[in-house]
């Protein structure tokens, strides 16, 4: 390859780059046992560590440019009192910094820097080699302080839970939610400069590396930068037509006409007809231009000025309707005859689904997810055409740019000129413009899978937190047609009583035998509660059970049903957890046993299936599916562990989810409780194998020991609290300060006078310097006394499910109509309510009155739309009877 530098058209100043030191201008801080410890293996910054043998280093011009470089005329001194933009607002003590020599040209944040000779502004006129805590609170706009303490806790391997409720000073109060984000970027942050490390290494064994471009790789922010840096060093892929050019000797003249060197170029004297691709002038000319496309393609301010152009111009996404789908209908009867198998027409991928998008454009800039992702399934399955359309004025000016790049200097000749501008032609329409589609789609892709993931992520959260219905007898249907509908009664516990199938309808049905049988199990185990799943044949069920309740069969007094998302009931049925609690029970009648525990206890239900499966995103089929276990893994983690579980009674679906346990910890933590016993305290914990000191402060706040597990008395009342074991002795202070007792925790008067006491600020910074406590974590204590013993974190949202004592059907319904309901799916582009007709309504963003909903939320919609014929119901919301807040605060009792 060409050991040409790549910046040698650019005529630009050599910069200096100015290693991160504020490692040396953290805060001094006292010795604090409640600050996150620096980690053993810590991933510290080995670039930065390997260049600090100086404060600076600089970088001088090569002597190709130097000689073309004029000394520039030096800007302003900055304000002699301009803070530094990195340092963190909260130090007070920070280290005197030594005075260094006041620099020719001086930047805000006080990097000395030669002003640049191109004219035009980049982005590597200034770097310095980051700390990963540093560009952590960059990207994700936080403070320094905060971002120096969240890396050191995901160092010392503290999950999102235990963070967010015991560590929350140390993070600026950040929500679970935005926490996951953080930690998301921090991993890339860490893989960057892995990336980094790695290119560097292969460069410095090329024997390609120096300094300058050493600094450069070190330096960059993100993995397109990075990329940007790498590609003029990057090998070809073998047989491409610049490597077959470079092979016959083209390479050295290729170059002379791209940079103006000396001598000219002669075309003739390159000519060897013994030779197959030098055999002729136009060989030859080819051969040179297909080196020069390749170089001009490689440059990394050619592809910083692309990335660039493509923010200030506008590119447009279009769609068409392929010709296949317009053919499809006439064809389909005969494909699928001919083809046999892999002729099959899909239903579900009907074309129709797509044709908001048979004639479709957007901006790339105002084109929204849940649109891209329909776009991009609408093109996977051949029913879309997608192209990206960029305007003369991106290409002219793109052009403009890299011929003052290349011919501003050197020797000017016409076979120069004239190769350049057909290499360029070629380069524009054979690379970049194919580069810059590509980087569009992906980056728009991207985007639209974040935003469904992180919706998806919302509703399971919502999903999760769902109030249980405690102290109710359920009754379970899982309806169905041909193989009828199962039932399934539990108990107020969720054991099993009884199980069975009727047929309402189908082939089979039998109306009278099932009206019989399904009031039977009513009535022989006293059950009130219908759970109905909203799978197939569910609204003919509903409509029966209308039936039922208007012809008095069934008791609209005393009797209610509601529907339950079934999604995922099948896969539990056939899988290890159900085989194993079930072992006996029909695979059909397992998915009706888990419909009606998910009404008596979502959480403990949900979690034993995978989440993807629950149905409640936004196009998550066709987002990376690694990506979105990971993040609905945290959620039901979340989830899981602010509820909280009693480690005694707990099952292995819910206790392996806790933070800071594992499926192998949780099933060694079931075993020493079959083997030994019940838990008598928190503590206990620790005499399991697996379980360490670092695994008992990630989980000891999330399970408790509650009074019936251990025969009614608590060795601790604080056991059954959500106090941390680190703060029991906080706790013991402040419980005698109020001249109570640990047994009195969740009595009325308990509470009131920790209410008192919370009210005395010179009380709390009394307690506060005794214990060197940070006030924050103090009031963590005070609100966890201040909760009455048991109460259930779920209680707080107050997201019940709708009950309801008959349907209303679709064509009973007309424009204007006011229907009450509940949401049961969040989108982008909208939310699905139900409000007791056949099909789930729609309230389309646009008639929301820019309010936010989440699953479970009771609203008051009316009718916009009535679509009989492909039925469709439009709602626009009038009024919110219920808000609901799942952001984990902790609320208490006023």
């Amino acid at each position: 390859m060409s050991t040409r530098p790549r910046r040698a058209a650019a005529s630009r100043q050599k910069l200096v780059v100015e290693l991160s030191d504020s490692e040396a201008d953290v805060e001094s801080q006292e010795a604090d046992e409640y600050r996150p410890r620096e980690a053993n293996n810590r991933r510290v910054d080995r670039a930065a560590d390997r260049l600090t043998g100086s404060s600076t280093r600089k970088r001088w011009p090569t002597s190709k440019n130097a000689a073309g470089e004029e000394p520039a005329p030096k800007k302003k001194r900055a304000k002699e009192g301009k803070e530094d933009e990195n340092a963190c607002p909260n130090e007070t003590n920070a280290e005197p910094q030594e005075e260094a020599p006041p620099p020719p040209v001086t930047q805000p944040d006080g990097a000395a820097v030669r002003p640049s000779t191109s004219g035009r502004s980049s982005f590597w006129e200034r770097r310095k080699v980051w700390n990963i805590h540093e560009l952590l609170a960059e990207t994700e706009n936080i403070q320094p302080q905060a971002a120096r303490n969240i890396v050191q806790l995901f160092e010392n391997e503290n999950t999102i839970p235990f963070i967010c409720r015991y560590r929350r000073d140390l993070v600026d109060h950040i929500a679970p939610d935005r926490l996951r984000d953080i930690r998301n970027t921090y991993t890339d942050i860490v893989d960057l400069r892995k990336k980094a490390e790695n290119i560097v290494s292969q460069l410095e064994r090329e024997k390609v590396l120096n300094a300058d471009i050493r600094d450069e790789l070190m330096c960059a922010k993100t993995n397109e930068e990075l990329e940007f840096l790498y590609a003029p060093y990057k090998p070809a892929s073998k047989g491409t037509l610049a490597e077959r050019a470079k092979a016959l000797g083209l390479e050295v003249y290729a170059d002379r006409l791209l940079y103006g060197t000396a001598p000219k170029v002669d075309i003739k004297s390159i000519v060897d007809t013994a030779k197959e691709g030098l055999a002729t002038e136009a060989l030859v000319i080819s051969g040179i231009c297909n080196i020069i496309m390749h170089n001009i393609s490689k440059n990394t301010n050619v592809l910083e000025e692309i990335r660039r152009l493509q923010s200030v111009h506008r590119v447009f996404l279009k769609c068409s309707k392929t010709k296949e789908s317009t053919s499809s209908k006439a064809s389909s009867n005969k494909t699928s005859s001919s083809k046999g198998s892999s002729g099959i027409v899909d239903k579900k991928l009907d074309s129709s689904k797509f044709e908001n998008y048979f004639n479709f454009q957007g901006d790339i800039k105002t084109i929204k997810p849940y649109q891209m992702l329909a776009i991009n399934r609408g093109e996977k399955h051949k029913f879309l055409s997608v192209k990206i359309e960029t305007s003369d004025y991106l290409k002219r000016d793109l052009m403009r740019f890299i011929t003052d790049q290349y011919m501003s200097e050197g020797l000017q000749y016409p076979l120069r000129r004239e190769i350049f501008t057909k290499s360029l032609e070629e380069c524009y329409s054979k690379k970049l413009q194919p580069l810059m589609c590509r980087q569009i789609r992906a980056d728009l892709k991207e985007k639209a899978q974040k935003a469904a993931i992180d919706v998806f992520a919302k509703n399971l959260k919502q999903l999760l937190l769902m109030s249980p219905l405690k102290g109710e007898r359920i009754l379970g249907i899982d309806p169905g047609y041909t193989n009828g509908c199962k039932l399934a009664v539990i108990s107020e516990t969720a054991d099993v009583l009884d199980t069975g199938v009727i047929y309402p309808h189908g082939a089979r049905a039998n109306k009278r035998a099932a009206e019989q049988k399904l009031i039977q199990f009513l009535s022989e185990h006293n059950c009130q509660i219908i759970a109905l799943g909203n799978g197939t044949a569910c609204r003919e069920t509903e409509h029966w059970l209308t039936d039922m309740f208007h012809a008095g069969i069934l008791d609209s007094r005393s009797i209610r049903y509601s529907i339950v998302n079934e999604n995922g009931a099948s896969v539990y049925s056939c899988s290890d957890v159900a085989t194993k609690e079930f072992p006996n029970m029909d695979t059909n009648e397992r998915s009706a046993v888990s419909i009606a525990r998910r009404l008596n206890d979502p959480l403990s239900e949900y979690v034993k299936i995978e989440p993807r499966h629950l149905g409640v995103g936004m196009y998550q089929h066709d987002v990376s599916e690694k990506t979105l276990t990971e993040s609905l893994k945290d959620v039901v983690s979340e989830c899981v562990s602010y509820v909280g579980v009693d480690l005694n009674t707990a099952s292995l679906s819910v206790l392996k989810h806790i933070a800071g346990l594992s499926e192998k910890k949780a099933e060694k933590i079931i075993e020493h409780r079959s083997q030994k016993g019940p838990f008598k305290t928190r503590k206990d914990l620790l005499s399991v194998r697996t379980i360490g000191e670092k695994s008992f402060v990630q989980c000891a706040g999330f399970v408790r020991i509650e009074p019936l597990s251990v025969g009614g008395h608590l060795q601790n009342p604080l056991d059954c609290t959500w106090v941390h074991p680190e703060s029991y002795k906080v706790a013991d202070s402040i419980v005698a300060e109020c001249d109570m007792k640990l047994k009195d925790i969740g009595k009325a008067n308990f509470i009131a006078r920790i209410k008192e006491f919370a009210a005395s600020q010179p009380k709390l910074d009394s307690m506060a310097k005794k214990h060197k406590l940070p006030m924050e974590r103090l009031e963590f204590v005070l609100i966890a006394l201040q909760r009455e013993l048991l109460q259930d974190y779920r209680a707080d949202l107050d997201k019940r499910p709708l009950f309801k004592q008959g349907l209303t059907r679709l064509d009973e319904l007309s424009i204007g109509d006011v229907v009450t309901g509940a949401v049961t799916n969040v989108t982008q582009f909208g939310a699905f309510v139900d409000v007791g007709v056949e099909r789930d309504g729609l309230i389309h963003k646009s008639h929301m009155n820019n309010s936010e909903l989440s699953i479970g939320d009771r609203i008051v919609a009316s009718v916009v739309k009535v679509d009989l014929q492909r039925r469709q119901l439009g709602l626009r919301l009038e009024n919110m009877l219920e808000e609901t807040d799942t952001s984990f605060t902790f609320k208490v009792e006023q």
